[in-house]
């Protein structure tokens, strides 16, 4: 019986837990805002990333973010850790992101290294909707930055993080987009969105691509 009540008690525990991070990471997020007068976006770490490349790509110093986010080990960077950044500061390969959406489809130039399953997996894509999207191209044999088209409203989770955290795309548009009664205001909100991008991306000296 004892045991049996040990092991409830500890599944409460993990419950309780895992509901308290999403009021734990908005807490964080105000005190952040509110110590450094900026607004700022979660990032995802993974696989590679240092804090120094971090830093480098979106001209930011290693102080910076190790000011945003001070229970980060600069020595010991978790993949899978979400860390926090100035929203108004975009990569090279946000750019790219930003520039390739659409209405119908999205442009996705390939990184180095990737191949079919690496992209589709991540984005929940099917075959069948590539060989749709890209007839004629053989997607078995991908080359660095050869442009692919994707769905327009699939993305991984870094990628949904960058549009939503810089105010580029509506939290809404990404639940709009699964439901098939409101797919209309989905591409709705993903024109308003892109238009609104490239305003702020070309209109806003804030937002930097860096490489």
């Amino acid at each position: 019986m004892q045991s049996s009540r040990q092991l409830t008690s500890g599944k409460a525990s993990l419950a309780s837990r895992a509901f308290s991070r999403p009021a734990v990471a908005s807490r964080r997020m105000l005190v952040v805002r509110s110590a450094f007068n900026v607004t700022v976006r979660p990032y995802t770490l993974r696989e590679g990333d240092t804090l120094e490349s971090i830093a480098k790509k979106r001209s930011l110093t290693v102080q910076e973010i190790l000011g945003m986010n001070p229970d980060v080990n600069p020595d010991a960077v978790v993949e899978g850790k979400t860390i926090l950044l100035p929203s108004g500061t975009l990569s090279s390969r946000d750019k790219e992101i930003l520039d390739g959406i659409g209405t119908g489809y999205r442009v996705y130039p390939v990184r180095k290294g990737e191949n079919l399953e690496d992209i589709i997996t991540k984005r929940k894509i099917t075959k069948e909707e590539m060989e749709a999207l890209n007839p004629g191209v053989n997607l078995n044999t991908l080359k660095e930055n050869q442009l692919l088209k994707l769905p327009s409203n699939k993305f991984t989770v870094r990628e949904r993080e960058m549009l939503i955290g810089s105010g580029i795309l509506p939290a809404e548009f990404f639940t709009a987009a699964k439901n098939p009664f409101v797919i209309g205001l989905g591409g709705l909100l993903m024109v308003c969105g892109f238009v609104l991008a490239w305003q702020k991306f070309y209109n806003d000296p804030d937002f930097q691509a860096n490489e």
